[in-house]
């Protein structure tokens, strides 16, 4: 073969395995044990819960340290952390900022604080080793280079010109060791209000590695409304009472090393989804938050490989008052936030009136019509509230805030994209927008520059995806129950359904109008299996940026994304 495309390679190689079935507990990620065995026998006793406090910024996160006027230059290098007292250190791949607290930067130890419409340049240098050590395990089918280490950092939520993306459709190679990675970050306004949003890295066919070895932070917006101080001129918690919560799922090998399990198909290392079997908050094994008694503003991140969650402060009320594209118009009441992977929630939690006792953040399997195979694992932080009161703080959720309501009008074009699981347990397993890989031409999304577009993701599969698209943050129209089965066996075909055609006739009921944690603007969105799911976006680029411009949308489940669920776009002028 000469000059094989990453998909051909795929295909190729794996036809003589086609008939081979993988075990239900490989694809989940799981060696053939309960999870409690697996705690027992990777750590060589259970880890005890909530023995360590969880690092928030100033106190085990690292608020980085510019290295000039809104400059940021950091060194990708391999660390080791404690990250849970029964643990040894373990070894983490590492955003380092220069200023000597590089031990604390690793596994979300870190946060870039900017302000909305000041622009910042980053550069990422790597320090990485030239080949992926054994706890990484590469499939080689899916690598542009083989085993090689290319990283490539990618601003989630960032409004950015493409060669700032941090995207494989512009640098499908990445930056190997010694290289820089230079970016352009605008905070533009309105795209880019005050947030939580993170970058991470997208190494073509290496996210899931990356992103599990440790390479994602933090990257907090603030503006003249949000100041993110105490108090807060919103009239929300701010300084030291406003907490990321950056929640991920991990296995651990008895030497402190995280585990990355592979396929049992001989050939295959690639698995469908990762799951954890322990509990990580801010990069720490189940820890715990020591409270005062009063109102506080937790900012939480889903950073995990594919878990989707389903979070309760035990029977506590929250307020959610912003998601991915900032603060809602009004804040929105809930007993349970339900995040999947990339998914952020801005929610108010109150404390009052329980001096002296501790509140679990649990985790539940989602109810219908979000469907995932993770295994349950219930347990997530602990918080201690205290009796003492430093400061008050707000005595009641505001009922209205600076934000924005998704409301955009008059799309365009519609745009209908499939998502396809094609030969499910078996060696050639792959997934696919539109019956289409990567690297096929032409690009099938073309939006033209300043205008509004409906895009509809249908899915062919039995999961829920969360669906992340680049540049833009979106409206949540709707989504649609339809019939499935009827669908694929008029139009479906050996890569499933092509992109392009309306499933609308197959509608088996009224759309469902967006949850209401919904609201605002986001830039990921579950697609559940049985409907087809409608978002609507602006699909403009930054100021002074011409196109066309190229971007990906993808499967944020990054098992999903590298093996093949991803296809660019193009931003036209």
């Amino acid at each position: 073969m000469t000059d094989p495309t990453r998909r051909r390679f795929l295909r190729y190689g794996m036809a003589a395995g086609a008939a081979l079935t993988l075990p239900g507990a490989a694809r989940l990620g799981l060696p053939r044990a309960s999870a409690s065995q697996i705690a027992s026998t990777l750590t060589g006793r259970p880890l005890t819960k909530y023995r360590e406090r969880l690092p928030v910024p100033g106190k085990g996160i690292v608020v980085a340290t510019p290295s000039g006027t809104n400059r940021y230059a950091f060194t990708l290098r391999e660390i080791a952390r404690k990250l849970h007292p029964d643990l040894p250190p373990t070894p983490i791949w590492a955003y380092d900022d220069g200023s000597g607290l590089a031990g604390q930067a690793g596994s979300f130890g870190m946060v870039v604080a900017g302000q909305s419409g000041t622009p910042l340049n980053l550069s990422f240098t790597s320090h990485l080793p030239e080949t992926y050590p054994d706890w990484i395990p590469v499939d080689t089918r899916l690598t542009p280079l083989g085993r090689q280490v290319r990283t490539m950092a990618h601003l989630h939520g960032g409004f950015v010109a493409a060669d700032s993306d941090g995207n494989p459709a512009v640098t499908p190679n990445g930056f190997g060791p010694g290289e820089t990675q230079h970016v352009h970050y605008t905070n533009q306004l309105p795209q880019m209000p005050a947030s939580l949003r993170w970058f991470h890295d997208h190494g073509f066919g290496t996210t899931r590695l990356d992103v599990f070895a440790g390479l994602a932070a933090g990257y907090l917006l603030h503006d003249r409304y949000d100041t993110g101080t105490e108090p807060n001129p919103i009239g929300v918690p701010g300084g030291a009472y406003d907490i990321p919560l950056v929640i991920q799922d991990r296995q651990f090998r008895a030497d402190g090393k995280f585990l990355y399990p592979v396929s049992t198909i001989p050939g295959v290392v690639w698995i469908g989804e990762y799951f954890g079997d322990h509990m990580l908050v801010n990069g720490k094994v189940w820890p715990f938050l020591d409270v005062e008694p009063r109102m506080y503003r937790f900012r939480i991140l889903n950073g995990c490989n594919a878990r989707i969650m389903s979070l309760h402060f035990d029977r506590l009320p929250l307020w959610q008052i912003g998601a991915e594209g900032g603060l809602f118009d009004r804040p929105v009441r809930l007993q349970r936030l339900v995040l999947a992977p990339a998914e952020r929630a801005d929610i108010l939690v109150d404390f009052r009136g329980l001096d002296g006792r501790s509140v679990n953040l649990a985790n539940s399997t989602p109810a219908p019509p979000v469907s995932t195979p993770a295994p349950p694992l219930p347990a997530v932080m602990q918080i201690r509230v205290g009796t003492h009161l430093t400061q008050p703080g707000p005595k009641s959720v505001p009922p209205s805030l600076p934000g924005r309501r998704a409301d955009l009008h008059h799309p365009v074009r519609t745009r209908f994209i499939t998502l396809n699981e094609v030969a499910p347990d078996t060696a050639a397993w792959t997934l696919n927008l539109s019956g289409l890989d990567f690297e096929a031409t032409p690009v099938t999304e073309t939006p033209k520059d300043g205008t509004v577009e409906d895009w509809v993701y249908i899915n062919m599969t039995p999961d829920t995806h969360p669906m992340h698209v680049h540049l833009v943050t979106f409206q949540v129209v709707g989504r649609t129950p339809f019939n499935v089965a009827a669908y694929q066996a008029k139009y479906g075909g050996p890569d499933g359904v092509p992109g392009g055609i309306d499933p609308t006739p197959f509608a088996t009921g009224p759309m469902e109008p967006p949850t209401p944690d919904e609201r605002g603007f986001k830039d990921t969105t579950k697609v559940n299996p049985g409907y087809f799911a409608t978002i609507r976006a602006k699909f403009e680029l930054p100021a002074g940026v011409t196109g066309p411009q190229s971007y990906v949308h993808h499967c944020h489940i990054v098992e999903h994304e590298d093996n093949d669920m991803m296809r660019p776009f193009t931003v036209t002028a």
